[in-house]
C-alpha cells in the first residue's frame, strides 16, 4: 500500500440556516506544511485543527479554507455592508464587471457577514472540528486511490529494469570470455615472445575491472527490498524509497561504467529511463 501526497477533500454542515464547507488541497512537500485560512471567529481553533490534520496528512503541502456562510433562518448574520463594496472596489480595479456581475463572487469571501458575536460555543466547536475531520478523511481516501495508481506505476517500473537486468546477466560473463580470446588472438598475430603465466596475471587484472556481478547482485537486492517496502502495509514510505531508488542508480552507473559493450550499453540506458521515472513518482509519495 502506498498513498500519494497530492489529493482534495471537502465536507459540508448544513443546519439551521448556517452552511460551513471545508476544503483541503495537498500537493508534494518533504515536510508537513499547512496554510490555514479561516473566518476570523475560527481561529481560536487553529492550533487543535493543525493538530488533528498532521496526525491524519503526515506530509504534504496542505492549503485548509474555511468558508461560513448565513443561506436563511431568523438567525441569518447581516451583511457587512463596508466589506462587500471593498471587495467590489478591489475586484473592479483587476475585471472591470458590473456590480451584479462581481455579486456573487464577492459573497463568498471572508468577512463578508457581520457576527454580533464571535464566541464559539462548545456545539459549533464540535460541528467545525467534526467537518475538518471528513474533510480529512476525504483527502486521504482520494490519497489512496491516486496511491494504486502510484504503486502500479512504480511496480511497472521494476519490472522493467528487472528484464534488463535479465540481459545483462546472460551477457555479462560472455563478454568477458569474447574479449580475453580476442586478446590472445591479437598477441598471437604479433609473434612475440611472452611469459604465459605473466599474461594470464595482466588479463585477470584488467577484465577485474569489467567484471559486474557484484553490481548486479546489489541491484537485485534494492529492487527486491524496494518492492517489498512498497508492499508493505504503511502509509508513509516516500523517503525511504526515494533512499533505495539512490543506491538503485548508484548500481545501474557503476554497471554502465564497466560496460564496454553497446548492447549492455542500451540495456543500461533502459534502465536509467525506468529509475528516473520511479523517482519521479516517488517524490509524490507520502
Amino acid at each position: 500500500m502506498i498513498l500519494s501526497m497530492t489529493g482534495y477533500g471537502e465536507a459540508e454542515f448544513n443546519e439551521q440556516g448556517r452552511k460551513l464547507r471545508v476544503e483541503i488541497k495537498s500537493l508534494n512537500s518533504k515536510s508537513f506544511d499547512l496554510n490555514f485560512r479561516t473566518p476570523p471567529r475560527y481561529r481560536v481553533l487553529e492550533l487543535t485543527a493543525r493538530k488533528q490534520l498532521t496526525a491524519l496528512l503526515y506530509r504534504g503541502k496542505c492549503e485548509v479554507n474555511v468558508f461560513e456562510e448565513w443561506v436563511a433562518g431568523q438567525d441569518a448574520a447581516p451583511i457587512n455592508k463596508t466589506v462587500v463594496a471593498h471587495y467590489v472596489q478591489e475586484l473592479k480595479a483587476i475585471f472591470p464587471l458590473t456590480d451584479e456581475a462581481l455579486l456573487t463572487t464577492v459573497m463568498r469571501m471572508p468577512n463578508v457577514f457581520a457576527s454580533g458575536d464571535d464566541i464559539i460555543s462548545d456545539e459549533e466547536q464540535k460541528v467545525f472540528l467534526s467537518t475538518l475531520k471528513k474533510a480529512s478523511q476525504a483527502l486521504v481516501n482520494y490519497r489512496q486511490q491516486e496511491g494504486i495508481s502510484l504503486g502500479q506505476d512504480l511496480t511497472n517500473q521494476l519490472e522493467q529494469i528487472k528484464a534488463q537486468l535479465k540481459k545483462i546477466a546472460a551477457q555479462a560473463d560472455m563478454r568477458i570470455a569474447t574479449r580475453k580470446q580476442k586478446l590472445h588472438e591479437q598477441l598471437r598475430q604479433l609473434t612475440l615472445n611472452y611469459d604465459q603465466d605473466r599474461l594470464e596475471q595482466e588479463l585477470i587484472y584488467y577484465l577485474d575491472k569489467w567484471d559486474i556481478n557484484e553490481e548486479l547482485v546489489r541491484l537485485r537486492h534494492h529492487l527486491d527490498y524496494f518492492q517489498t517496502n512498497l508492499d508493505e502495509n504503511t502509509a508513509i514510505k516516500g523517503k525511504k524509497l526515494g533512499f533505495i531508488a539512490q543506491e538503485m542508480g548508484r548500481e545501474i552507473n557503476t554497471i554502465g561504467s564497466k560496460a564496454n559493450d553497446s548492447d549492455l550499453q542500451k540495456s543500461v540506458v533502459s534502465m536509467k529511463d525506468a529509475l528516473e521515472r520511479i523517482k519521479e513518482q516517488v517524490l509524490n509519495a507520502l
